[in-house]
C-alpha cells in the first residue's frame, strides 16, 4: 500500500496562512526609520533618565523634560543592541536618574518621539547611536 504525504488544500492554506501572519507580525516589528521619523532634521531634548532598555529590534530611552507647568515623556528609540555595541554602548551605558541630553530625529507624527543621534552626558562625553547625512540640519536652541 502506498503512503501518501500529500497534504490537503485545507491544511495547506492553513498553515501558508499561519507563515504569512508571522511574517506580517516580525515585518511590522521592525518598521522603517523614515516612516517614523524625519530624517532631515534633529531636535535636542535635556531632561531625566526614566528607562533605558537595550533590546531587539531597536533599544528604547524614556526621558523626562522638565516643561513649564509640568513634565513631558519622551520616548527615544535607538538602533539595535548589536550597532551600538559597535558604537561603544552596553546594557549599562544609560542609568535611571541621569541627567543627559538627546539629539536626534522627531517623530512625523509631532508626537514627543525622536530616533537617537547621540546622548550627551552632564561631564561632556557623548554616545553616537545614528550618524546623520552630512547635510541634516539641527534645530536651533
Amino acid at each position: 500500500m502506498k503512503s501518501s504525504r500529500m497534504c490537503s488544500p485545507a491544511a495547506f492554506v492553513a498553515a501558508a496562512s499561519l507563515v504569512a501572519m508571522v511574517a506580517a507580525t516580525a515585518a511590522r516589528a521592525h518598521h522603517s526609520f523614515a516612516v517614523h521619523f524625519v530624517g532631515d532634521k534633529l531636535i535636542k531634548v535635556s531632561g531625566t533618565v526614566e528607562e533605558f532598555s537595550f533590546r531587539n529590534p531597536h533599544g528604547l530611552l524614556v526621558l523626562k523634560e522638565k516643561k513649564e507647568g509640568g513634565e513631558q515623556a519622551w520616548r527615544i528609540e535607538t538602533n539595535s543592541p548589536n550597532v551600538l555595541r559597535r558604537r561603544g554602548w552596553s546594557e549599562t551605558s544609560i542609568k535611571p536618574g541621569e541627567q543627559v541630553t538627546v539629539e536626534g530625529y522627531p517623530a512625523r507624527d509631532g508626537s514627543p518621539s525622536m530616533r537617537v543621534y547621540r546622548v550627551i552626558y552632564a561631564d561632556g562625553h557623548e554616545l553616537v547611536g545614528q550618524r546623520p547625512d552630512p547635510g541634516v540640519a539641527a534645530s536651533e536652541d
